[in-house]
């Protein structure tokens, strides 16, 4: 078994407040936050969840697997294991071993898909939150929440924060961003599109183990309520130091609250709210959670 078998994952769209959560949990005695802050391989789109996942949906799509499996391999390799600034799982593990791990993943993977899974993750993982000594790891990876129903077979004692945030402040802030759409148009659209992934995959989990926190109450409206619903959802104590970094470091200037009213020309700012009320409309037509209003 793992070090840690409930683990936090914070996860949202892209830019809707995952890192400043995160940070925020750091300063939580009980809690230890990843080193990269997002381990990657295991929600981003190829990773090891996606892989299950494709593993377990039946046939023709089954047949898919084995080439996300290899994808993901690569990636936990490459992408994910060297980042700049000496940041990735090259700090936890060697090449070598990770090789070794990959090879014993991919030639389990077609006979056990969830062993296979289980035991490269989890071998991973105790490696990158060596660090923790038991206490519980936490993960900002995006992509957690828009996957959680993939990787609740993997960890199904973690728990999940679902941040949501204003799809015209997310939009506006992928544009500025080497990653991710650089169009704002198109950049909302994304932002509906996985708002509408996430609402699914949370759909699909049982009951009671994610929790959605809307970024502008963190932020502004509700700051310590929302702290509160956090470690009371995570069955901690609401932690004096936590709380005194938040009120140092977390602002609604420093969160860019209502960034795309002032960072486009009036033109394009009519633009994004008529298409931003269009994806609204479809979104809560299909039961989504709308996020307030910056």
């Amino acid at each position: 078994m793992p070090a840690v078998t409930n683990p936090v994952l914070i996860g949202g769209t892209g830019r809707s407040g995952s890192t400043i959560l995160g940070r925020i949990l750091a300063r939580h005695p009980d809690l230890y936050l990843t080193d990269p802050e997002e381990v990657r391989f295991l929600a981003n789109n190829p990773g090891m969840a996606t892989a299950l996942g494709m593993k377990n949906a039946g046939f023709p799509r089954s047949l898919r697997a084995r080439n996300l499996a290899q994808k993901a391999i690569k990636r936990s390799q490459g992408a994910y294991f060297k980042r700049p600034n000496n940041s990735g799982l090259q700090k936890w593990l060697t090449k070598e071993e990770m090789v070794a791990l990959g090879d014993r993943y991919l030639e389990r993977f077609g006979r056990e898909p969830l062993a296979a899974t289980q035991e490269f993750t989890y071998a991973v993982m105790d490696k990158v939150a060596a660090p923790a000594e038991g206490r519980r790891w936490v993960d900002g990876t995006p992509a957690n929440a828009r996957v959680t129903d993939l990787i609740e077979p993997i960890y199904p004692d973690c728990q999940v924060v679902a941040i949501i945030r204003d799809g015209r402040d997310v939009a506006a802030s992928f544009v500025e961003q080497t990653f991710g759409p650089n169009e704002i148009l198109e950049s909302l659209r994304e932002w509906g599109r996985r708002s509408l992934r996430m609402h699914q995959a949370v759909q699909r989990c049982r009951p009671g183990r994610i929790l959605t926190v809307d970024m502008l109450d963190m932020v502004q409206n509700a700051r310590e309520e929302s702290l509160e619903q956090v470690c009371s959802f995570l069955n901690i104590p609401l932690d004096p130091g936590m709380m005194e970094w938040f009120a140092d470091n977390v602002s609604v200037d420093r969160a860019h609250v209502g960034r795309w009213r002032t960072q486009f020309d009036d033109e394009t700012t009519e633009k994004i709210n008529a298409l931003y009320a269009s994806i609204v409309a479809d979104l809560r037509s299909k039961g989504v959670r709308i996020p307030l209003e910056t």
